[in-house]
């Protein structure tokens, strides 16, 4: 298992005239507030949006579509970016000017295909098996080199881990130890060893628990981002 870093598939946003909203700028009660968050006036079309802001998270938008409708210049795309920023980075936002479509290369349906695709979100709920504790241990084992020469390769490393309950030693890939010469883990730091992909993180408190559980990862992706797994599988099989 090989771990490699791979280009993100999140538009790169530059400075723009909207990146100052932070927000629709309202109080507790959903009332606009006439300068906060980067928007100024528009307090009627401002509380409409927190209503909508509010049926989003009540699940009571589902299957419907907002249409912000006015003359050039009067705010819509900021109210817009601003519903987007009230609802978190949890929820995708895909904003695009019309000049994105008109393209020589690609069809205009392909472009809002993307777009749209970009704006639709996934929870992925994944429970994996970890290894996890403070390391006591850190050896890695040399072989000589199958191709010839003098030079050694490291056949496999030994990490031995220890949390509150017990302790226990783990038997590694060179890559994985490859991994963790990055992450510059030493003895005595707190890890996490996820057992199927060998993504190593670290801790600061000792866990509690034995070294060896199950753990509930919660991954929010776009269809965007699967398109893009889809489009560069590793191992000859699908995702």
């Amino acid at each position: 298992m090989k771990i490699e870093e791979v280009k993100s598939t999140a538009k790169t946003q530059r400075i723009s005239a909207h990146t100052h909203i932070k927000g629709l700028g309202l109080d507790e009660n959903g009332v606009p507030i006439q300068m906060a968050a980067g928007l100024v006036g528009q307090e009627s079309a401002r509380e409409a949006a927190g209503l909508v802001v509010d049926m989003i998270r009540s699940k009571k938008m589902a299957g419907r579509a907002l249409l912000l409708a006015g003359p050039p210049g009067t705010g819509k795309t900021a109210i817009a970016l601003a519903i987007a920023q009230d609802l978190g980075n949890k929820v995708p936002f895909c904003p695009m000017v019309g000049s994105e479509v008109y393209s020589t290369e690609i069809k205009k349906t392909e472009v809002l295909m993307e777009n749209f695709r970009r704006a639709i979100g996934l929870r992925i709920r994944e429970t994996k098996e970890v290894y996890e504790g403070e390391v006591t241990e850190l050896t890695p084992v040399e072989t000589e080199n199958p191709a010839g020469g003098y030079g050694k390769t490291v056949s496999h490393v030994i990490i031995g881990l220890k949390t509150a309950k017990g302790t226990k030693q783990l038997k590694l890939d060179p890559t994985i130890y490859e991994s963790l010469q990055k992450e510059k883990v030493e003895v005595g730091d707190v890890i996490y060893i996820e057992a199927n992909s060998g993504a190593a993180e670290e801790y600061v408190p000792l866990p509690k628990g034995d070294v060896h559980k199950k753990k509930e990862v919660v991954q929010d992706v776009t269809l965007h981002d699967l398109d893009c797994a889809n489009a560069r599988p590793q191992g000859g099989h699908d995702i």
